[in-house]
Protein backbone atom coordinates (compact mmCIF):
# COMPACT_ATOMS: atom_id res chain seq x y z
CA UNK A 1 0.00 0.00 0.00
CA UNK A 2 2.80 2.32 0.90
CA UNK A 3 4.10 2.02 -2.45
CA UNK A 4 0.99 2.60 -4.09
CA UNK A 5 0.82 5.68 -2.28
CA UNK A 6 4.27 6.57 -3.30
CA UNK A 7 3.41 6.48 -6.61
CA UNK A 8 0.26 8.88 -6.47
CA UNK A 9 2.48 11.35 -4.95
CA UNK A 10 5.17 10.70 -7.45
CA UNK A 11 2.12 11.31 -10.29
CA UNK A 12 0.56 14.45 -8.22
CA UNK A 13 4.33 16.07 -7.67
CA UNK A 14 5.11 15.67 -11.74
CA UNK A 15 1.59 16.93 -12.57
CA UNK A 16 2.06 20.34 -10.30
CA UNK A 17 5.83 20.78 -11.52
CA UNK A 18 5.61 19.55 -15.41
CA UNK A 19 8.60 17.34 -14.65
CA UNK A 20 7.20 14.66 -17.18
CA UNK A 21 8.14 13.22 -19.96
CA UNK A 22 6.93 15.60 -22.46
CA UNK A 23 6.83 13.09 -25.31
CA UNK A 24 3.11 12.66 -24.87
CA UNK A 25 0.85 15.06 -23.05
CA UNK A 26 -0.71 13.99 -20.15
CA UNK A 27 -4.18 12.93 -19.99
CA UNK A 28 -6.59 13.73 -17.13
CA UNK A 29 -9.89 12.67 -16.87
CA UNK A 30 -12.41 11.42 -14.12
CA UNK A 31 -16.03 11.47 -12.93
CA UNK A 32 -18.14 12.73 -9.82
CA UNK A 33 -21.03 10.92 -8.31
CA UNK A 34 -22.92 12.09 -5.69
CA UNK A 35 -25.89 10.42 -4.25
CA UNK A 36 -29.29 11.09 -2.19
CA UNK A 37 -31.07 7.74 -0.76
CA UNK A 38 -33.89 6.32 1.53
CA UNK A 39 -34.21 2.60 2.48
CA UNK A 40 -36.53 0.79 5.07
CA UNK A 41 -35.41 -2.31 6.46
CA UNK A 42 -38.42 -4.21 8.11
CA UNK A 43 -38.54 -6.32 11.39
CA UNK A 44 -36.91 -9.80 10.22
CA UNK A 45 -33.99 -7.84 8.85
CA UNK A 46 -31.05 -8.84 9.76
CA UNK A 47 -27.08 -6.98 11.04
CA UNK A 48 -25.07 -8.40 7.94
CA UNK A 49 -24.96 -7.05 4.39
CA UNK A 50 -28.02 -6.42 2.25
CA UNK A 51 -29.43 -3.06 0.88
CA UNK A 52 -27.62 0.01 -1.13
CA UNK A 53 -28.97 3.15 0.18
CA UNK A 54 -28.97 3.45 4.10
CA UNK A 55 -26.18 5.24 5.60
CA UNK A 56 -24.10 2.58 6.48
CA UNK A 57 -24.24 1.19 2.99
CA UNK A 58 -24.24 -2.78 2.50
CA UNK A 59 -25.24 -3.37 6.34
CA UNK A 60 -29.10 -3.42 7.57
CA UNK A 61 -30.86 -3.11 10.97
CA UNK A 62 -34.44 -4.25 12.48
CA UNK A 63 -37.31 -2.05 11.72
CA UNK A 64 -35.16 1.22 10.24
CA UNK A 65 -35.86 3.89 7.78
CA UNK A 66 -32.42 5.91 6.63
CA UNK A 67 -32.44 8.97 4.48
CA UNK A 68 -29.30 10.34 3.67
CA UNK A 69 -26.89 12.28 1.44
CA UNK A 70 -23.88 10.43 -0.42
CA UNK A 71 -20.41 12.14 -2.23
CA UNK A 72 -19.97 8.49 -3.52
CA UNK A 73 -17.14 9.14 -5.36
CA UNK A 74 -14.40 11.82 -6.93
CA UNK A 75 -12.07 10.40 -8.71
CA UNK A 76 -9.55 11.79 -11.09
CA UNK A 77 -7.53 9.31 -14.00
CA UNK A 78 -4.02 10.15 -14.97
CA UNK A 79 -2.62 8.56 -18.24
CA UNK A 80 0.73 9.66 -19.61
CA UNK A 81 2.19 7.17 -22.69
CA UNK A 82 6.01 7.18 -23.04
CA UNK A 83 6.86 6.34 -27.15
CA UNK A 84 4.49 3.41 -28.52
CA UNK A 85 5.37 0.89 -25.94
CA UNK A 86 4.95 2.03 -22.24
CA UNK A 87 2.06 3.43 -20.93
CA UNK A 88 1.24 4.53 -16.99
CA UNK A 89 -2.27 4.76 -15.33
CA UNK A 90 -3.55 5.96 -12.09
CA UNK A 91 -6.80 6.26 -11.19
CA UNK A 92 -7.37 8.40 -7.70
CA UNK A 93 -10.60 8.36 -5.97
CA UNK A 94 -11.90 10.34 -3.17
CA UNK A 95 -14.72 9.78 -1.00
CA UNK A 96 -16.50 10.61 2.33
CA UNK A 97 -16.15 8.27 5.05
CA UNK A 98 -18.80 9.92 7.39
CA UNK A 99 -21.96 9.50 5.08
CA UNK A 100 -21.02 5.50 4.19
CA UNK A 101 -18.77 6.48 1.16
CA UNK A 102 -15.15 5.87 2.05
CA UNK A 103 -13.21 4.26 -0.47
CA UNK A 104 -11.94 1.61 1.90
CA UNK A 105 -13.07 -0.84 4.32
CA UNK A 106 -10.94 0.80 6.87
CA UNK A 107 -13.28 3.87 6.23
CA UNK A 108 -10.80 5.92 4.27
CA UNK A 109 -11.46 9.10 2.55
CA UNK A 110 -8.94 8.41 -0.37
CA UNK A 111 -7.49 5.05 -2.06
CA UNK A 112 -5.96 4.66 -5.02
CA UNK A 113 -7.96 2.64 -7.12
CA UNK A 114 -5.26 1.45 -9.82
CA UNK A 115 -1.65 1.82 -10.47
CA UNK A 116 -0.28 0.23 -12.92
CA UNK A 117 2.62 0.32 -15.86
CA UNK A 118 1.97 -1.17 -19.35
CA UNK A 119 4.53 -2.37 -21.51
CA UNK A 120 4.07 -3.79 -25.21
CA UNK A 121 5.58 -7.11 -25.76
CA UNK A 122 4.62 -10.90 -26.99
CA UNK A 123 1.85 -9.07 -29.25
CA UNK A 124 -0.14 -7.94 -26.75
CA UNK A 125 0.14 -5.56 -23.73
CA UNK A 126 1.60 -6.25 -20.59
CA UNK A 127 0.42 -4.15 -17.53
CA UNK A 128 2.03 -4.64 -13.77
CA UNK A 129 0.65 -3.24 -10.67
CA UNK A 130 -2.66 -2.53 -9.62
CA UNK A 131 -5.56 -2.98 -12.04
CA UNK A 132 -9.80 -3.81 -11.72
CA UNK A 133 -10.28 -7.06 -11.90
CA UNK A 134 -11.12 -8.65 -15.36
CA UNK A 135 -14.34 -10.06 -14.57
CA UNK A 136 -18.44 -9.80 -14.25
CA UNK A 137 -20.66 -7.29 -15.96
CA UNK A 138 -20.53 -4.80 -13.65
CA UNK A 139 -17.93 -2.58 -12.91
CA UNK A 140 -16.15 -0.68 -10.17
CA UNK A 141 -17.02 2.77 -10.81
CA UNK A 142 -20.90 3.61 -10.47
CA UNK A 143 -20.94 6.14 -13.20
CA UNK A 144 -20.21 3.39 -15.89
CA UNK A 145 -23.22 1.10 -14.93
CA UNK A 146 -26.74 1.24 -15.92
CA UNK A 147 -28.18 1.62 -12.54
CA UNK A 148 -27.56 3.46 -9.92
CA UNK A 149 -27.02 0.37 -6.94
CA UNK A 150 -24.55 -2.37 -7.77
CA UNK A 151 -26.13 -6.38 -8.03
CA UNK A 152 -25.54 -8.41 -5.46
CA UNK A 153 -23.15 -10.56 -7.24
CA UNK A 154 -20.68 -7.43 -7.40
CA UNK A 155 -22.01 -6.49 -3.59
CA UNK A 156 -21.39 -10.11 -2.11
CA UNK A 157 -18.66 -11.44 -4.13
CA UNK A 158 -17.22 -10.34 -7.77
CA UNK A 159 -13.72 -9.67 -7.07
CA UNK A 160 -13.04 -5.58 -8.02
CA UNK A 161 -9.36 -4.58 -7.85
CA UNK A 162 -5.81 -6.84 -8.17
CA UNK A 163 -2.36 -6.43 -7.21
CA UNK A 164 -0.13 -8.30 -9.90
CA UNK A 165 0.52 -8.80 -13.56
CA UNK A 166 -1.75 -9.49 -16.64
CA UNK A 167 -1.43 -9.86 -20.21
CA UNK A 168 -3.80 -9.14 -22.57
CA UNK A 169 -4.18 -9.95 -26.19
CA UNK A 170 -6.75 -8.70 -28.46
CA UNK A 171 -7.07 -10.72 -32.16
CA UNK A 172 -8.50 -9.69 -35.38
CA UNK A 173 -11.58 -12.10 -35.39
CA UNK A 174 -13.36 -10.22 -32.13
CA UNK A 175 -11.70 -12.49 -29.29
CA UNK A 176 -9.62 -11.17 -26.46
CA UNK A 177 -7.55 -12.68 -23.99
CA UNK A 178 -6.48 -11.81 -20.54
CA UNK A 179 -3.83 -13.88 -18.08
CA UNK A 180 -2.73 -12.79 -14.42
CA UNK A 181 -1.45 -13.57 -11.33
CA UNK A 182 -1.92 -11.31 -8.52
CA UNK A 183 -1.68 -11.45 -5.15
CA UNK A 184 -5.04 -12.28 -4.06
CA UNK A 185 -8.31 -12.54 -5.29
CA UNK A 186 -9.94 -10.40 -3.32
CA UNK A 187 -7.52 -7.09 -3.14
CA UNK A 188 -10.56 -5.14 -2.92
CA UNK A 189 -10.95 -1.75 -1.51
CA UNK A 190 -14.20 -0.37 -2.87
CA UNK A 191 -16.97 0.23 -0.69
CA UNK A 192 -19.58 -2.27 -2.50
CA UNK A 193 -17.35 -4.83 -3.48
CA UNK A 194 -16.41 -8.05 -2.08
CA UNK A 195 -14.05 -6.77 1.00
CA UNK A 196 -17.16 -5.40 3.10
CA UNK A 197 -19.12 -8.74 2.78
CA UNK A 198 -17.59 -11.74 0.75
CA UNK A 199 -14.73 -14.85 1.91
CA UNK A 200 -11.83 -11.91 2.55
CA UNK A 201 -13.24 -9.97 5.03
CA UNK A 202 -11.20 -9.37 8.20
CA UNK A 203 -8.55 -11.33 9.02
CA UNK A 204 -8.64 -13.56 6.47
CA UNK A 205 -7.38 -10.24 3.79
CA UNK A 206 -3.67 -10.31 4.02
CA UNK A 207 -2.19 -11.41 0.34
CA UNK A 208 -1.83 -15.44 0.15
CA UNK A 209 1.82 -17.03 0.10
CA UNK A 210 1.90 -17.51 -3.48
CA UNK A 211 -0.15 -15.93 -6.08
CA UNK A 212 -3.64 -16.94 -7.28
CA UNK A 213 -4.28 -16.81 -11.14
CA UNK A 214 -7.06 -16.45 -13.61
CA UNK A 215 -7.91 -15.98 -17.12
CA UNK A 216 -10.97 -14.22 -19.21
CA UNK A 217 -11.82 -14.82 -23.03
CA UNK A 218 -13.94 -12.39 -24.30
CA UNK A 219 -15.81 -12.58 -27.76
CA UNK A 220 -16.79 -8.84 -29.07
CA UNK A 221 -18.90 -8.17 -32.34
CA UNK A 222 -21.42 -5.23 -33.78
CA UNK A 223 -20.86 -1.74 -34.91
CA UNK A 224 -20.02 1.06 -33.05
CA UNK A 225 -24.12 1.28 -31.86
CA UNK A 226 -24.79 -2.61 -31.09
CA UNK A 227 -20.94 -2.98 -29.79
CA UNK A 228 -21.72 -6.22 -27.97
CA UNK A 229 -19.62 -8.63 -26.01
CA UNK A 230 -19.85 -12.12 -24.19
CA UNK A 231 -16.88 -13.14 -22.15
CA UNK A 232 -15.90 -16.53 -20.11
CA UNK A 233 -13.59 -15.93 -16.43
CA UNK A 234 -12.20 -18.36 -14.46
CA UNK A 235 -9.92 -17.59 -11.46
CA UNK A 236 -8.14 -19.99 -8.56
CA UNK A 237 -5.76 -19.66 -5.94
CA UNK A 238 -4.87 -20.34 -1.79
CA UNK A 239 -7.03 -17.74 -0.47
CA UNK A 240 -7.49 -18.95 3.05
CA UNK A 241 -3.73 -18.55 3.72
CA UNK A 242 -2.36 -21.14 3.45
CA UNK A 243 -1.39 -23.32 0.11
CA UNK A 244 -3.29 -26.76 0.86
CA UNK A 245 -6.81 -25.52 -0.22
CA UNK A 246 -8.13 -23.24 -3.36
CA UNK A 247 -10.81 -21.29 -3.78
CA UNK A 248 -12.38 -21.46 -7.68
CA UNK A 249 -14.89 -18.52 -9.23
CA UNK A 250 -16.07 -18.91 -12.84
CA UNK A 251 -17.88 -16.53 -14.31
CA UNK A 252 -20.19 -15.82 -17.34
CA UNK A 253 -20.86 -12.28 -18.38
CA UNK A 254 -22.87 -10.83 -21.59
CA UNK A 255 -23.79 -7.45 -22.85
CA UNK A 256 -25.88 -7.33 -26.21
CA UNK A 257 -26.85 -4.43 -27.94
CA UNK A 258 -29.85 -5.97 -29.75
CA UNK A 259 -30.44 -2.80 -30.57
CA UNK A 260 -28.99 0.87 -31.00
CA UNK A 261 -31.89 1.24 -28.12
CA UNK A 262 -31.99 -1.75 -26.57
CA UNK A 263 -29.23 -3.37 -24.35
CA UNK A 264 -29.50 -6.84 -22.62
CA UNK A 265 -27.25 -7.22 -19.85
CA UNK A 266 -26.35 -10.26 -17.55
CA UNK A 267 -24.00 -12.51 -15.32
CA UNK A 268 -23.91 -16.06 -13.97
CA UNK A 269 -21.54 -17.02 -11.10
CA UNK A 270 -20.33 -19.63 -9.28
CA UNK A 271 -18.31 -19.58 -6.35
CA UNK A 272 -16.19 -22.57 -4.38
CA UNK A 273 -14.03 -22.80 -0.98
CA UNK A 274 -12.60 -26.22 -0.97
CA UNK A 275 -12.24 -28.01 2.49
CA UNK A 276 -13.71 -26.04 5.61
CA UNK A 277 -14.81 -29.40 7.22
CA UNK A 278 -16.15 -28.30 10.87
CA UNK A 279 -17.14 -25.42 9.86
CA UNK A 280 -19.34 -25.41 6.66
CA UNK A 281 -18.95 -28.70 5.80
CA UNK A 282 -16.08 -30.04 2.99
CA UNK A 283 -16.94 -27.69 0.64
CA UNK A 284 -18.07 -24.06 0.43
CA UNK A 285 -20.21 -22.76 -2.50
CA UNK A 286 -22.13 -19.46 -3.70
CA UNK A 287 -24.30 -19.37 -6.83
CA UNK A 288 -25.85 -16.34 -8.80
CA UNK A 289 -27.21 -14.86 -11.82
CA UNK A 290 -28.17 -11.10 -13.41
CA UNK A 291 -30.19 -9.94 -15.89
CA UNK A 292 -30.16 -6.19 -16.67
CA UNK A 293 -32.18 -4.70 -19.31
CA UNK A 294 -31.59 -0.59 -20.87
CA UNK A 295 -33.81 0.89 -23.07
CA UNK A 296 -33.03 4.08 -24.68
CA UNK A 297 -36.10 5.48 -25.55
CA UNK A 298 -34.71 8.92 -27.10
CA UNK A 299 -32.02 10.71 -26.96
CA UNK A 300 -32.15 11.92 -23.70
CA UNK A 301 -34.46 9.63 -21.55
CA UNK A 302 -33.43 5.72 -20.72
CA UNK A 303 -35.58 3.07 -18.79
CA UNK A 304 -33.66 0.31 -17.16
CA UNK A 305 -34.57 -2.67 -15.04
CA UNK A 306 -33.29 -5.70 -13.67
CA UNK A 307 -33.33 -8.80 -11.48
CA UNK A 308 -31.08 -11.18 -9.44
CA UNK A 309 -30.79 -14.02 -7.36
CA UNK A 310 -27.55 -14.86 -4.86
CA UNK A 311 -27.64 -18.23 -3.10
CA UNK A 312 -24.63 -18.53 -0.54
CA UNK A 313 -25.32 -22.25 0.46
CA UNK A 314 -23.11 -22.38 3.98
CA UNK A 315 -23.19 -18.84 4.72
CA UNK A 316 -19.31 -18.28 3.84
CA UNK A 317 -19.50 -14.73 2.23
CA UNK A 318 -22.19 -13.37 3.18
CA UNK A 319 -22.05 -15.24 6.90
CA UNK A 320 -25.78 -16.52 6.71
CA UNK A 321 -27.12 -19.68 4.72
CA UNK A 322 -29.49 -17.42 2.08
CA UNK A 323 -31.02 -16.94 -0.86
CA UNK A 324 -31.12 -13.16 -1.98
CA UNK A 325 -33.76 -11.78 -4.65
CA UNK A 326 -33.34 -8.60 -5.82
CA UNK A 327 -35.64 -6.44 -8.35
CA UNK A 328 -34.27 -2.61 -9.45
CA UNK A 329 -36.18 0.02 -11.80
CA UNK A 330 -35.17 3.34 -12.41
CA UNK A 331 -34.74 5.98 -15.31
CA UNK A 332 -32.14 8.50 -16.34
CA UNK A 333 -31.88 11.56 -18.03
CA UNK A 334 -29.03 13.07 -19.79
CA UNK A 335 -28.57 16.74 -18.87
CA UNK A 336 -25.68 17.77 -21.07
CA UNK A 337 -23.37 14.95 -23.33
CA UNK A 338 -21.26 14.56 -20.00
CA UNK A 339 -23.91 14.86 -17.22
CA UNK A 340 -26.63 12.79 -16.03
CA UNK A 341 -29.19 11.96 -13.28
CA UNK A 342 -30.36 9.01 -12.22
CA UNK A 343 -33.72 7.71 -10.40
CA UNK A 344 -34.10 4.43 -8.87
CA UNK A 345 -35.96 2.09 -6.85
CA UNK A 346 -34.78 -1.12 -5.75
CA UNK A 347 -36.07 -4.19 -3.45
CA UNK A 348 -34.35 -7.19 -1.34
CA UNK A 349 -36.27 -10.45 -0.29
CA UNK A 350 -33.52 -12.53 1.69
CA UNK A 351 -34.69 -16.18 2.88
CA UNK A 352 -32.81 -17.32 5.48
CA UNK A 353 -32.76 -21.15 6.12
CA UNK A 354 -34.38 -22.00 9.54
CA UNK A 355 -30.98 -23.94 10.98
CA UNK A 356 -28.08 -21.80 10.64
CA UNK A 357 -24.33 -23.31 11.96
CA UNK A 358 -21.48 -21.55 13.10
CA UNK A 359 -20.84 -19.42 10.58
CA UNK A 360 -23.73 -17.43 10.62
CA UNK A 361 -23.31 -13.81 11.55
CA UNK A 362 -25.67 -13.70 15.03
CA UNK A 363 -24.33 -17.32 16.41
CA UNK A 364 -25.28 -20.97 16.19
CA UNK A 365 -29.05 -20.10 17.07
CA UNK A 366 -32.11 -20.84 15.20
CA UNK A 367 -33.72 -18.19 13.44
CA UNK A 368 -37.48 -16.30 14.59
CA UNK A 369 -37.64 -14.53 11.10
CA UNK A 370 -37.26 -16.54 7.82
CA UNK A 371 -37.20 -14.11 5.57
CA UNK A 372 -37.18 -9.93 5.78
CA UNK A 373 -37.46 -7.22 3.05
CA UNK A 374 -35.18 -3.99 2.65
CA UNK A 375 -35.99 -1.92 -0.01
CA UNK A 376 -35.63 1.82 -0.85
CA UNK A 377 -35.25 4.90 -3.30
CA UNK A 378 -32.37 6.71 -4.58
CA UNK A 379 -31.46 9.42 -6.86
CA UNK A 380 -27.94 10.12 -8.38
CA UNK A 381 -25.69 13.04 -10.48
CA UNK A 382 -23.26 11.88 -12.28
CA UNK A 383 -20.35 14.05 -14.16
CA UNK A 384 -17.76 12.74 -16.66
CA UNK A 385 -14.47 15.35 -16.85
Amino acid sequence: MKKIITLAGALSLALLTGTINAEAPLEISGNATVMMGWQHDDGGALPGPGGEFSMVRGLRAPNRDTFNFYLDQVEIDIEKSFGDKIRLRADLDFGRALSGSGRSTEGANFVVEQAYMTVGVLGGELAIGRFNAPVGYYLVDRVDNPTISYANIYNFLTPTNMTGAKMHWEFDNGLDLQVYAVNSMFDCLQIGGSCLTGPRTGPGTADSAIPSFGTRLGYNWGSEETASTIGLAYIAGPEQGQNAHWDHLVDLDFAIKATENLLIAGEAIYYQRNNLSGVTGPNAKFIGGLLVLDWQMNELWDLYGSYGYVHDIQGVVTGLDQQVHNGVIGFGYKITDDAKFKMEYRLDYFQYAKNQGPRTAIGPVTLGDTSSVSHGLAGEFSYRF
